[in-house]
């Protein structure tokens, strides 16, 4: 006879399934943005055209633009204008960002989930990735950002679909310093990478995030061509990095002395360069999700 616990773990795994059907679809303006946007051969005003698609988002931008922390000393009123000022490549990937977190902008969610720290942590590593991709043979390297971008997007479904569950989760993290994802599947029943990886198959996007999203925990598991990194291997690498970095997605996260290296077995790259690129680029566009 199944005990209790399992009964109520069984119960909670068929919730977060049936939460699945209830993904908000992505709008024919998101859908755009993530097929065109997620290559970086993008002009200004290609980019605009998609933005004012979106009353929402094109508010969002304006709103930064017209931010103390970009220091403007006139009115904003043009995306075209404030894609200019802010950056081509900072305004792609927030773009990029919110459209997704847009999608759950009117749910109830875990008190203890911060949309900002997801799109924090969510841009930080699809923009490692991007760069990584451009000194590492990653295996389908176009669809680097979208796969950093998505990888945790699981971690979301769970705190919007079983908010108490998720509060669950982050209690026991706390007391016994377990990796998340074994309290996951300890209490689910699954994991938030197999729901981000169900999630990106609900938006009808590549193969290749998917299986980065369902590995990326495991990523021995993804299936690699020869002389090629996963990217279910790349993300993991550079979660761990981000996650190390205070890029993190969990409330408090745990302090480390140092950074731990991005190492790729049978690649050789400039690391300290890569480290260095990204610190630039950041500085603009994470202030853009402050």
């Amino acid at each position: 006879m199944p005990s209790v616990t399992s009964d109520r773990r069984s119960k909670t795994r068929k919730q977060a399934m049936l939460s699945l059907d209830r993904v908000p679809a992505l709008s024919p303006t998101a859908t755009k943005l993530l097929g065109r946007l997620a290559r970086r051969n993008c002009e200004i005003r290609e980019l605009a055209e998609l933005i004012e698609r979106d009353p929402l988002l094109s508010a969002q931008i304006l709103a930064i633009a017209n931010s103390a922390a970009f220091g403007r000393a006139q009115q904003i009123g043009s995306i075209q204008h404030a894609i200019a000022m802010i950056g081509l490549g900072a305004v792609r990937k927030f773009a990029l960002a919110r459209s997704i977190s847009n999608l759950f902008g009117r749910r109830k969610i875990a008190r203890s989930f911060s949309i900002t720290r997801f799109n924090l942590h969510a841009v930080a590593t699809g923009m490692f990735l991007e760069l990584l991709s451009e000194v590492a043979p990653l295996e389908d390297a176009e669809d680097a950002f979208l796969a950093g971008l998505f990888h945790d997007v699981g971690k979301l479904i769970i705190a919007v679909a079983l908010p108490e569950q998720y509060e669950d989760i982050l209690s026991a993290a706390a007391v016994t310093c377990e990796p998340i994802l074994e309290i996951e599947r300890r209490l689910l029943e699954t994991d938030h990478a197999e729901l981000s990886a169900l999630a990106v198959d609900c938006w009808g996007l590549s193969e290749a995030i998917r299986s980065a999203a369902a590995y990326h925990h495991e990523p021995e598991k993804s299936p690699t061509a020869p002389g090629k990194v996963s990217l279910a291997m790349a993300v993991s690498k550079v979660d761990a990095v981000v996650n190390a970095a205070g890029m993190s997605l969990l409330p408090a996260p745990p302090l480390q002395k140092e950074i731990p290296p991005l190492t790729l077995e049978g690649f050789a790259f400039d690391q300290a360069a890569l480290f260095e690129r990204f610190a630039v680029e950041w500085t603009t566009t994470g202030a853009m999700f402050r």
